[in-house]
């Protein structure tokens, strides 16, 4: 089960390279580790990260720097597959950034 980066999620993920980038190319590649660490975990146990408790249709699971990643668990036959919905800083406002 791959993961699916939904158009949204890259959105915020090429935002957050090119903030990070400013920095120099050691805090863009932890961000980057962190989310292939992220990528793996969420592929061999997807329930891994708890529910976002203000809107338990997402996971949540937190990264370096406090990026916050929203996904959810679909389920497709016998086989199911996780879709990133967004890539976010823990510190905005994010409930009306998630949608359905």
């Amino acid at each position: 089960m791959k993961p699916v980066i939904l158009r949204l999620a890259k959105e915020d993920i090429k935002e957050i390279h090119e903030r990070l980038a400013e920095f120099g190319n050691t805090p863009l590649k932890k961000f980057r580790d962190g989310f292939t660490t992220f990528c793996t975990n969420v592929t061999n146990m997807p329930l891994m990260y708890p529910k976002y408790e203000l809107n338990p249709k997402y996971h949540k699971a937190v990264i370096e720097y406090d990026y916050l990643i929203f996904y959810q668990i679909e389920s497709v036959g016998n086989k199911g597959r996780v879709k990133i919905y967004r890539v976010l800083h823990g510190k905005r406002d994010i409930s009306p950034l998630l949608y359905e």
